[in-house]
């Protein structure tokens, strides 16, 4: 290689061997001089991405893989669902897991009920920062359960299913942290009186339950009670202070006992926090409608559709399965 520097095959080559042999660090830097040569294909950012992951480096696998997605990697769907793969694993443990189950949306478009993706989901419906590979072993029967709960009667299309199965788990794990708000979630569209009542029940178990706190005050402005919503919302985003949701909660809430201008402020800064949402761009947009301000309110609109838009279904025939990441 020391003949040929420019020779991204062969940086391609010698990085892949390295990384089938374990030797990430070794790999890391073949794939990062390949990056210097294609500097507009995504597959060095990821393998770069991949290799950073092997070496506990999280913060900066997950920059990179979300950086190769950014560039693109082609047709080659193996890679792109490894990638999606690891990246859903990196937000659980970063913590953001609103957007890690939105991320895990490919995976049910091929009914995949492969073992990496159940622990994923499990992971994600009890909202624990760990990894699968960290989950403490008193904990792995539970998350394998919540997993199968919150994944494979959907993708069967019954949805009650899910429902007794997570009714049964609250019964068999009646303390567990976030078990009532995974549980609360899935009865929100058939049964909103009892989603309050899991969502009291989490806050009785886990007062510092952000998310939560969030679903009953979106019920409460669902339900008219604008007013009853807005010391809660208040309270919440004391709470979390840097929590997208919980401005977006305020701000919703501001808006509907009339206070727009405090409205838009707090869903300006929902957007800010994490602009990757649709809905915060939805929400914000509406603010500016009620406060007559046409230009901005149509920008945040363009925003959500193009956000929306950029997470419908591709078009794939075939999607291998995940391996799950190397001991």
């Amino acid at each position: 290689m020391t003949l040929r520097p420019s020779w991204g095959e062969g940086w391609w080559y010698l990085g892949t061997g390295l990384y089938e042999m374990h030797r990430y660090t070794e790999a890391l830097d073949a794939f990062r001089r390949l990056s210097k040569i294609d500097v507009k294909d995504g597959s060095s950012r990821a393998l770069m991405g991949l290799c950073e992951f092997q070496l506990h480096h999280y913060p900066q696998s997950l920059k990179l893989l979300l950086r190769a997605e950014q560039l693109g990697m082609g047709s080659n769907t193996e890679m792109l669902m490894t990638v999606n793969y690891h990246i859903v694993i990196l937000l659980n443990l970063s913590g953001q897991f609103e957007w890690a189950r939105d991320r895990l949306a490919p995976f049910s478009w091929v009914g995949d009920t492969s073992e990496p993706v159940i622990q994923a989901v499990g992971i994600n419906a009890l909202r624990m920062q760990v990894l699968p590979t960290d989950i403490p072993p008193d904990k792995s029967d539970l998350v394998m359960k919540a997993g199968r709960a919150s994944w494979e009667p959907s993708l069967a299309g019954h949805p009650e299913q899910a429902l007794q199965a997570f009714k049964e788990l609250t019964e068999q794990y009646p303390k567990e942290p976030n078990l009532h708000y995974a549980y609360g979630v899935r009865l929100l569209e058939t049964d909103p009186e009892s989603a309050l009542h899991e969502f009291q029940r989490e806050l009785e178990i886990n007062p510092s339950q952000i998310v939560a706190r969030i679903q009953i005050i979106l019920l409460k402005l669902k339900q008219g009670e604008a007013e009853a919503a807005l010391p809660l919302a208040r309270e919440t985003v004391k709470l979390a202070p840097e929590y997208f949701m919980a401005h977006n909660a305020l701000g919703r809430a501001l808006l509907a006992t009339g206070q727009t201008a405090a409205a838009i402020q707090e869903l300006q800064t929902s957007v800010r926090l994490e602009p990757r949402i649709p809905e915060s761009h939805f929400d914000l947009a509406e603010a500016y409608r009620a406060a007559g301000r046409k230009e901005e309110a149509a920008r945040e609109q363009a925003e959500f559709q193009k956000i929306q838009k950029s997470r419908e279904r591709p078009v794939v025939s075939v999607v291998p399965k995940p391996t799950p990441p190397a001991q």
